[in-house]
């Protein structure tokens, strides 16, 4: 069977519910992941991306809440591109 390529056509964006001009977008994978990509907002709280092309990505597991670990030693990625996020869900895709 062949693994399906998420994109950000996959999440369901809501606006952000603590920055002001911010969006997030939800996405739950088939192996317990869940995926949050945020972005946005204005000056007073602005989020690691634009909320249109780049991106803040974080994943926990959704039925523990432990967080995934992204980066070097980080929770989060910052201003990742839209482009780069089918890798990035294909490898949370695998764990």
């Amino acid at each position: 069977m062949r693994q399906k390529i998420y994109t950000i056509k996959d999440f369901d964006f809501k606006p952000h519910m603590v920055i002001n001009g911010g969006v997030q977008g939800l996405l739950k994978l088939p192996n317990n992941i869940t995926v949050s990509i945020v972005g946005g907002g204005n000056h007073a709280g602005r989020l690691y991306g634009d909320g249109v092309d780049t991106f803040e990505v974080a994943a926990w597991y959704t039925d523990s809440g432990e967080w995934v670990e992204l980066g070097d030693d980080d929770g989060i990625l910052r201003y990742v591109d839209k482009d780069r996020l089918p890798i990035i869900l294909l490898d949370l895709s695998k764990k």
